[in-house]
């Protein structure tokens, strides 16, 4: 089902997503951060002191290599239409 757009939001995400996406990338974001595995993210985000909700989310990525932060919150379900199911 197709969700209506809501202004200021990019197209296909609510701002609730685009909220998410936001703190999500507060944490792991930085110079260099990227290409990054799980473990590397959250070594990055626990240094930061995020919140147990953003570790939490991060422990429960596949062990794989992600390309930036768009590539997490995608992974995560956060984002746009094409969020995993």
């Amino acid at each position: 089902m197709e969700r209506e757009h809501e202004p200021g939001s990019p197209e296909g995400m609510t701002k609730q997503e685009v909220d998410s996406r936001s703190d999500l990338a507060r944490w792991i974001s930085g110079t260099h951060v990227f290409p990054a595995g799980r473990e590397d993210l959250l070594a990055r985000a626990a240094s930061e002191s995020a919140p147990d909700g953003v570790l939490s989310a991060l422990r429960s990525l596949p062990d794989r290599t992600f390309d930036n932060v768009e590539d997490v919150a995608r992974e995560l379900g956060v984002g746009g239409r094409e969020q995993r199911d």
